[in-house]
């Protein structure tokens, strides 16, 4: 037991001081960092000796201020940790038995943008050419990156992913997409912020290159997703093309997009499909008919008050509430009325007291 316990001390003691030395490092590195990026440091003697066993945190202190920095700065930033020579490792990194060691790795390509071989790594800012452009990228250790994406290890995969994706070539596409098609429906659309980091310029990369929807509808309603998320209106006509294949997933994500672009001439289209035998289609469609059509949509959502499933009635009562008074005198109507629909009175009864309790009446 003793032994136990001083071995406990030791190593929280071992623990205690590496944290120390890393904050007095902090410390001192973020004064040498403001002289140095702000004050033109670069052009009277540099950033200063980093020793080599300090080399990682080093690296790990850069990578806290290279996601929050933009222009001439990051330049310098990744050109600091060019100096350190950490990037040599990378290919060893990325092949290493520990999942964190490559994981580390693969963000490193992306925060430092190391997308291109070493000895492409841009000139020092006091001797660049005035036309040289820092957007001008080769490419390089981005394929070693590549066979991580059918790492064991998720996280491992998902920073490979990430990694590909914030490089915004669509060389790696294919690949990526491929990986989210991989896993299961609900973790797609967890995963759709992965996609995100391609841009726009995916959604005419996955009209080009998809299967027919007809054939293989699921990777179209990632396309559906992102529309939404990018809020791309030129693929608006793509979108509606879409809510004619008989698909509900399908149709589902294409209404919520429809909801998020929000054109009211849509509405006749969208409104079309109030009466699905699918409910998940009927849920979309109470939501959307609100946005898209305002005070003149309460007539068109009254009968779905009354829609046998719950999330209907729930979607279509937060629409009247959103409406403002309009929405709202209708659902005090059709609370009041004896005649109506008892699921219609409840659920309007419900809404009211959540609205009132907010304060939106």
């Amino acid at each position: 037991m003793v032994a136990l316990v001083l071995l406990g001390s030791i190593m929280q003691y071992r623990k205690d001081r590496r944290n120390r030395h890393r904050i007095a490092r902090y410390q001192a590195w973020e004064g040498q960092l403001t002289d140095y990026l702000f004050k033109k440091g670069y052009e009277r003697g540099g950033f200063g000796q980093v020793a080599w066993s300090d080399r990682w945190l080093f690296r790990d202190f850069l990578a806290r201020y290279q996601s929050t920095i933009a222009g001439q700065e990051s330049e310098l930033l990744r050109e600091l940790y060019l100096s350190m020579g950490i990037h040599a490792t990378l290919p060893q990194r990325l092949r290493d038995r520990d999942p964190k060691v490559r994981a580390q790795a693969a963000k490193e390509i992306a925060i430092f943008r190391l997308d291109e071989p070493a000895e492409h790594v841009p000139p020092p800012v006091t001797a660049r050419p005035w036309r040289w452009k820092p957007g001008v990228r080769m490419e390089g250790y981005l394929e070693l990156v590549l066979p991580l994406l059918d790492d064991p290890v998720p996280f491992v995969a998902h920073t490979a992913a990430q990694t590909l994706t914030h490089s915004r070539s669509l060389t790696y596409a294919a690949p990526v997409l491929a990986w989210v098609m991989r896993e299961e429906l609900y973790q797609r659309e967890r995963l759709l912020r992965v996609l995100e980091g391609f841009g726009p310029i995916l959604l005419p990369w996955m009209k080009e290159n998809l299967e027919s929807p007809d054939q293989n509808p699921e990777p179209w309603i990632l396309y559906a997703l992102l529309v939404g998320s990018h809020r791309h209106r030129e693929s608006q006509p793509r979108l509606l093309w879409l809510l004619g294949i008989p698909s509900v997933d399908l149709r589902a994500s294409v209404l919520k997009a429809l909801i998020i672009l929000a054109d009211p001439l849509v509405y006749p289209k969208v409104l079309s499909f109030a009466a699905s035998p699918a409910w998940e289609i009927r849920t979309q469609v109470a939501r959307a008919l609100g946005v898209l059509g305002g005070p003149s949509a309460v007539p068109d959502l009254l009968p779905l008050m009354a829609d046998p499933v719950y999330e209907v009635r729930r979607n279509a009562a937060q629409s009247l509430v959103d409406l403002g008074h309009s929405g709202v005198s209708a659902l005090t109507w059709l609370a009041d009325d004896p005649a109506a629909d008892r699921f219609a009175r409840d659920i309007a009864r419900e809404r009211l007291e959540w609205a009132d309790e907010r304060g939106h009446m």
